[in-house]
């Protein structure tokens, strides 16, 4: 795909998002995160683990790379679709 496309593609698909009252990251390739409090992340739409120990985490989301940061962080659950991340939540980042 040309340079020149990509600002087509990004409007075509912001189109299609609206008009199936569907949320962006949906369809631009990006993970959508739940956090609750500082103990809990819910990662959607990803495209697995990239690294995983008691301090870091990272999950790759299409666009972007997303690194958390915490004190004893455990994967409670993994499917294709969601992650679920516990522990002391300290730095959620995204590395572009």
């Amino acid at each position: 795909m040309e340079k020149q496309d990509k600002p087509k593609k990004k409007r075509i698909m912001a189109q299609a998002a609206d008009t199936f009252n569907l949320p962006g990251e949906v369809l631009s390739d990006l993970p959508r995160l739940t956090v609750t409090g500082s103990n809990q992340v819910v990662v959607e739409n990803h495209k697995g683990l990239m690294d995983y120990a008691a301090h870091t985490i990272l999950v790759a989301g299409g666009r972007v790379t997303l690194k958390i940061v915490g004190n004893q962080l455990e994967l409670r659950a993994m499917n294709a679709q969601e992650l679920l991340i516990t522990g002391e939540i300290f730095q959620i980042e995204f590395i572009h």
